[in-house]
């Protein structure tokens, strides 16, 4: 009996030369075809190649026509995290089909070779997020198959020993705690005195949503993070904060439940996804954060119970982000001339990197308070700040617009990094011009709101004079 082969590989010759009048009808690989071995159309590289190391193309994948609504795309991104790109070890592959929804199409030796993380859960269902394969992938076809390598500016964490490690909070960090103005005797009445810093706090907080709506951009946002790709949870995010922003007490209720669905759409979606790129996983903390600063801080009820549930799954994700930040711990140990005498790190990979140091600052920050204002005496279990969360002060550095811009101002202007709140250095040395925004809401955080009026004026008369 005739081994019951498909048609094509009895055939013979008869297929290949009916493939090249007709792709569409070809469905082994060019390699088998060619070979007039038997194929068994495994995507995206079939036994036979895959035994043989040979490149596998198919005329026509048969995943093509699979991609539904729900499929994602892989999108480009303008991340960096360490600031050289170790060389590619896995071989692109010819044909490779880049839908990852389908496990089938994710070649053997592109899968995680060690367990996913555990990821604390809060009320959601969250599932390990494993980025092992998307960012080796990432990394392998960044300098080859896409036109414009700016957008992939992401080097792989390829196993849990790439984790950057956490560096433990010392004496001078702990003894900047024990300084900050806003935390000196505490009262929660301190939240309707406007010369109080818990005032200022929680007003500036507050604005957030309102200038991503008009501006695009926040402290911890920078202009340009989202130039070349914008992930759909933010855009999602900067519409609600439209919405929310020209709320009026005939459109409210409308205002509250599309954002109601669009916040509970994300927290569904976002929380069971597990191959997601750096840029995503920015993306995503930073769109909780500013729903949890809206349904925290709004007033209402109902908005305050939902984002309480979710406290738990933002610490999750900003932990992520902890793990892959850049806290800048080379140039740290520097002294100050020789840091500044280091050639700067390219504009897009330093933009990214410090929106990530702001995001973990502010959002650990801003939840903290929250916490304090329902229990002045409350102490964070997972314990944030006795770890370091270095970011940068430097006005022109932040504000530049372009990578021209941003090399000036590294040799020009100055610029300090700061470990969580020790900003007596800077109080020393630095200058009014120095501040940005971000600087001046941890200023009114360590010296008051007074304190912080009083620096600046002073900082711009010896200017003058």
């Amino acid at each position: 009996m005739e081994p019951n082969y498909p048609i094509e590989e009895r055939m013979g010759p008869a297929v290949e030369e009916s493939a090249n009048t007709s792709a569409s009808r070809q469905k082994n690989c060019n390699g088998c075809v060619q070979a007039k071995r038997r194929c068994d159309r495994r995507t995206p590289i079939c036994s036979r190649c895959a035994e043989k190391s040979m490149a596998c193309v198919y005329k026509k994948s048969k995943t093509a026509n699979r991609r539904g609504k729900n499929t994602r795309e892989l999108t480009p991104c303008t991340e960096a995290l360490a600031f050289e790109s170790p060389g590619c070890s896995l071989p692109i592959v010819p044909g490779l089909s880049f839908d990852l929804n389908y496990p089938e199409n994710i070649p053997t030796g592109f899968q995680p070779a060690v367990a996913a993380e555990h990821v604390p859960q809060s009320n959601h269902n969250a599932t390990p997020s494993s980025d092992i394969f998307m960012e080796n992938l990432l990394r392998c076809i960044a300098d080859e198959n896409f036109p414009s390598s700016d957008q992939w500016l992401v080097t792989a964490e390829e196993d849990h020993s790439s984790e950057r490690p956490a560096t433990p909070a010392d004496e001078e960090v702990v003894m900047a705690y024990q300084k900050m103005d806003a935390c000196a005797k505490l009262d929660t009445w301190h939240a309707y005195d406007p010369k109080t810093p818990l005032y200022y706090i929680l007003n500036r907080v507050k604005e957030f949503t309102g200038e991503l709506a008009a501006k695009n951009t926040t402290p911890f946002i920078h202009g340009y993070l989202y130039h070349n790709h914008k992930p759909q949870c933010m855009i999602s995010c900067f519409t609600t904060c439209v919405l929310y922003a020209s709320r009026t007490p005939t459109n409210m209720h409308m205002v509250m439940r599309a954002m109601s669905d669009s916040v509970r759409e994300f927290v569904d979606t976002e929380s069971s996804r597990v191959l997601l790129t750096p840029i995503e996983k920015l993306a995503r903390s930073q769109t909780l954060f500013l729903y949890q600063i809206i349904r925290l801080f709004d007033g209402d009820v109902t908005l305050r119970a939902q984002g309480e549930k979710d406290i738990e799954l933002l610490k999750t994700w900003l932990g992520e982000l902890c793990r892959i930040r850049d806290n800048l711990g080379d140039l740290v140990r520097l002294e100050y001339a020789s840091a500044r005498r280091q050639p700067p790190v390219q504009w897009e990979k330093w933009v990214f990197a410090e929106c990530v140091r702001r995001t973990i600052l502010i959002s650990y920050a801003v939840l903290n308070l929250y916490e304090l204002l329902k229990d002045l005496g409350y102490m964070d279990p997972s314990r944030p700040w006795d770890i370091v969360h270095r970011w940068t002060i430097g006005r022109a550095l932040w504000e530049a617009s372009n990578p021209t811009e941003f090399q000036r101002a590294w040799y020009e202007s100055s610029h300090f990094i700061i470990a969580n709140f020790t900003l007596e250095n800077f109080i020393e040395n630095g200058k009014a011009d120095d501040v940005d925004e971000f600087a001046e809401i941890f200023l009114n955080v360590y010296m008051g709101v007074d304190g912080t009026k009083e620096f600046m004026a002073s900082q711009r008369r010896e200017v003058m004079a």
